[in-house]
């Protein structure tokens, strides 16, 4: 075993580590989310949508990054109970079918996302349903400026963090535009409390040998991570674990889901051993699974284990909602311990830092621009 991966999980459990290197508290706020998923459902409350002028036909959710991933979740609870599609864009412009029967919800935290930005504008000028969900910045002033409802939530955190402020208020607004049937304060409370219990066993003064969260990190360590979700949902959470090992722990992981996989990527653990010798796979279940997809995979988990390390985490709940938040925040702890397990900060973004201080240089209008570009690049070396 080389020296990195001989590794003591212990150190998971010293607080003054912890401290150290977690120096913008990454893992105090993942602690309160449940908190932050009550306070919230007081801003969605307060939250109205527009008053459409024409029946609304279809949604789209715009944004990048962490604040997106509510469009993700929403997206699946409106196919699950849902009156019409919804789709997330994560572009600088709207999709060809955005018209005035398309409620459009702007998802931005620090309202200053470029693409964002761009995209409520093209939004704005195809005649949409607009509204926000921001913490300030330039999105709330356009947004002033045509009158647009806006859900403020408080600043100063990560966007990644930040999920239940940008989730739950375009989740009740949806409900309130008629576009998903039941209303969904019920389970978004029952989840909040299991969120609560759960915390009980998984945050940092919890010892390793007590503490799920800390124990898959280690598992995780050396590895690139590879997680699969078995369900619809449990895919487009397969995906939130994967920009969290991204983004807190800085290392590569991949996602996909079932029975998508099985039609392609399956082949690819013929070789996989002798491309990666490092892999660990992670199976994001459910209780409730019908039996072709145990039986997909389970077999599976057998292909797999030729090459990688298998770990499975079955998501709890009695909602789908409950069960995508419950997983999501396993995976939310687990990226930030095996960040710690690194020896890096959580909360440091520095890669995406350095390419917004080269894009902010950028004029599309300059035709000079690419020796613009090539100053910024013989900068970064």
């Amino acid at each position: 075993m080389s020296e990195r991966m001989a590794i003591d999980p212990s150190v998971l459990d010293d607080a003054a580590r912890r401290s150290a290197l977690d120096a913008q508290n990454m893992i105090p706020l993942v602690d309160e989310f449940p908190q932050q998923c009550r306070k919230a459902l007081d801003i969605a409350r307060q939250f109205n949508p527009p008053t459409p002028r024409v029946p609304i036909q279809n949604v789209v959710v715009t944004g990048l990054g962490g604040s997106a991933v509510g469009g993700d979740l929403l997206r699946v609870l409106v196919e699950d109970n849902g009156e019409m599609p919804l789709v997330v864009n994560r572009d600088y412009q709207m999709p060809a079918f955005v018209n005035d029967h398309t409620l459009v919800i702007a998802a931005s935290y620090s309202g200053n996302t470029e693409e964002t930005l761009s995209a409520f504008e093209d939004a704005q000028d195809r005649g949409a349903l607009l509204a926000c969900v921001t913490s300030g910045g330039e999105l709330a002033q356009r947004a002033a400026h045509y009158g647009t409802p806006v859900a403020f939530i408080p600043k100063g955190q990560p966007p990644r963090s930040a999920m239940g402020y940008m989730f739950i208020p375009m989740l009740l607004a949806v409900h309130k535009a008629g576009v998903i049937r039941r209303d969904p304060t019920g389970d978004l409370l029952n989840a909040i409390n299991l969120l609560e219990q759960a915390r009980e066993a998984w945050k940092a003064d919890v010892p390793f040998e007590k503490n799920p969260a800390k124990q898959m990190a280690a598992k995780l360590y050396g590895k690139l991570p590879i997680i699969y979700g078995s369900q619809a949902y449990s895919t487009v959470v397969a995906f939130r674990w994967k920009t969290q090992l991204n983004e807190n722990t800085k290392i590569h992981a991949y996602s996909n889901g079932y029975p998508e996989m099985n039609h392609n990527e399956i082949l690819g653990w013929v070789l996989a051993k002798q491309q990666v010798p490092n892999l660990a796979v992670v199976l994001l279940r459910d209780h409730a699974e019908r039996p072709k997809i145990v039986a997909r995979v389970e077999t599976t988990k057998r292909l797999f284990a030729r090459a990688a390390d298998v770990h499975e985490f079955f998501a709890e709940g009695q909602s789908l909602l409950a069960r995508m938040l419950y997983a999501i925040y396993f995976g939310d702890w687990v990226s930030c311990y095996l960040a710690l397990l690194y020896g890096m900060n959580p909360t440091d973004i520095g890669y995406i830092n350095l390419l917004k201080s080269v894009l902010e240089k950028i004029d599309e209008d300059d035709p000079t621009y690419r020796e613009t570009l090539e100053k910024e690049l013989q900068a970064i070396g």
